[in-house]
């Protein structure tokens, strides 16, 4: 099994694996904008408040900073341009005495970034001390809940205090401040951690985000090393993609899908009905399973609407084979009506609640 999931060595990809880089507290914002208006706009802003610049390349302008500085910059300045002037606005930030050169223009990124980056260091500091736990929580079978099929893997933050950091937070921050590929590499590992330090002895549903991934071979060396040091065979994991309705690169996906399936390992799409993006890919990627969106779980017992799509939805599911998941299920009723209507497995807060190690299940009476 080694063998199988160890992946080849092609060095460590510096987006996912490489630890995110930190702000100076001292250097040269190096700041390119977009059209001739926003040049000029920033070198009258620039000698108003009489602050130090030059003009390194045509259009780049290199500004000395420290901390203070560059977010009072940061917060006066992107109060003059527009959102898409913040985003076309590229920059860089340099250590003093590190030379500028081709290989750094390439890497600048949006203002708005450098921006996200100083309000959310939190998360690079949580990410390089490990602060970052996984919280389980059980899919059961519709028909006989006390039977556990799998476990979601829900990443959960810890603060400096030991607080609980949501995801939404996490993600959030990470999505501005492009920390997405180490966050969603993090929480993968962290969800093969926990099952090995609680003995989870059902199928992990590990969350991925397709866009965190360059190519699948180079990107998920550490992911798939992970797995193969665990003793985990291909059957206790399926990956999930998440994001579903921000896919833009549906063969990018579906190569990743293919690596996943090459190896054995069974995958997942998420969020069934939110939208028109998520009926297209499931024609494409044939997943061995969906989750019907929980806005369509959502008092369906009660919902006219509600429950003639997601009855559809349950039947075309179930036509081509592919095994259906109900997310979100906080009532009774909603679950009387997702069993009596096909629904393969369900999961949500009537069953139990996202936990560390997993929580119980609670079982109503049979519907």
């Amino acid at each position: 099994m080694n063998q199988l999931f160890t992946a080849p060595v092609h060095g460590r990809c510096p987006r996912c694996e490489g630890t995110p880089e930190r702000i100076p507290d001292s250097g040269v914002l190096y700041i390119c904008p977009p059209i001739i208006p926003s040049c000029e706009a920033l070198r009258r802003y620039l000698q108003q408040k009489a602050m130090p610049y030059t003009e390194v390349y045509q259009d780049i302008f290199a500004i000395p900073f420290d901390r203070m500085s560059l977010e009072v910059f940061c917060e006066e300045y992107l109060e003059h341009i527009g959102s898409l002037e913040q985003k076309d606005t590229r920059s860089l930030l340099l250590a003093h005495g590190e030379e500028l050169t081709v290989r750094h223009v390439a890497r600048m990124r949006p203002l708005e970034t450098i921006v996200a980056r100083l309000q959310g260091e939190w998360l690079i500091d949580m990410l390089d001390n490990g602060r970052l736990e996984t919280h389980f929580q059980p899919i059961v079978n519709a028909a006989s809940p006390a039977d556990v099929h799998a476990y979601e893997c829900l990443a959960r933050g810890i603060d400096e205090d030991g607080a609980i950091i949501g995801p939404a937070r996490m993600f959030g921050v990470a999505k501005s401040a492009d920390l997405l590929f180490n966050l969603d590499r993090a929480c993968r590992l962290a969800a093969i951690d926990g099952m090995g330090r609680y003995g989870l002895d059902r199928p992990l549903f590990i969350n991925f985000n397709p866009a965190t991934i360059y190519n699948p071979v180079y990107c998920l060396q550490t992911t798939m090393n992970a797995i193969s040091k665990a003793g985990l065979q291909p059957d206790m994991v399926v990956f999930e993609v998440v994001e579903s309705d921000e896919v833009q690169d549906v063969n990018h996906l579906l190569n990743i899908l293919r690596y996943y399936r090459d190896h054995g390992f069974k995958v997942a799409l998420d969020d069934l009905g939110a939208g028109f993006s998520s009926l297209n890919l499931l024609a494409r990627l044939k997943p061995d399973y969906v989750k019907l969106d929980m806005g369509l779980v959502h008092d369906v017992h009660r919902e006219e609407y509600k429950a003639v799509i997601t009855g559809n939805l349950l039947a075309m599911a179930r036509g081509l084979g592919i095994k259906t998941i109900a997310e979100g299920v906080e009532t009774e009723g909603e679950w009387r009506w997702l069993a009596a209507h096909g629904a393969d497995y369900v999961q949500g807060f009537l069953f139990a609640r996202p936990a560390a190690p997993p929580d119980a299940v609670k079982v109503p009476c049979c519907p």
